[in-house]
């Protein structure tokens, strides 16, 4: 079955959670940031309404990321920026995006943000 089916009952606990993660971004979420510097921390995060573009604000400024420069999207604690600070009771509300030669890695704040 084509994984992008709208079938969803096939699909693991980690599709429906990218599923849902994205449904929330449309309405605006606070994400814990794992950053390439310092530590972890709450960002708000939003899709735009094209949904095309993932849009952040990093202490003041507004950071983007174009949704067609991400290559995959990796669930759970498995880049080197989570191995940092792991949180594994976290672990499946985890995901990250890579991009070009990056990753934007991100925990939903609770598991009713991840559903």
């Amino acid at each position: 079955m084509d994984r992008m089916g709208s079938d969803l009952t096939r699909n693991g606990p980690v599709e429906r959670d990218i599923e849902q993660a994205i449904t929330a971004l449309k309405k605006g979420a606070y994400l814990l940031k794992y950053g390439r510097r310092g530590k972890p921390k709450f960002c708000p995060f939003r899709l735009s309404n094209d949904e095309s573009v993932l849009i952040w604000f990093s202490g003041k400024e507004e950071k983007h990321l174009k949704l067609s420069h991400v290559s995959r999207i990796i669930s759970g604690q498995r880049t080197p920026i989570f191995q940092r600070y792991p949180r594994p009771e976290k672990e499946y509300q985890s995901f990250s995006l890579i991009y070009n030669d990056r990753s934007l890695d991100l925990i939903c704040k609770d598991k009713d943000e991840a559903e």
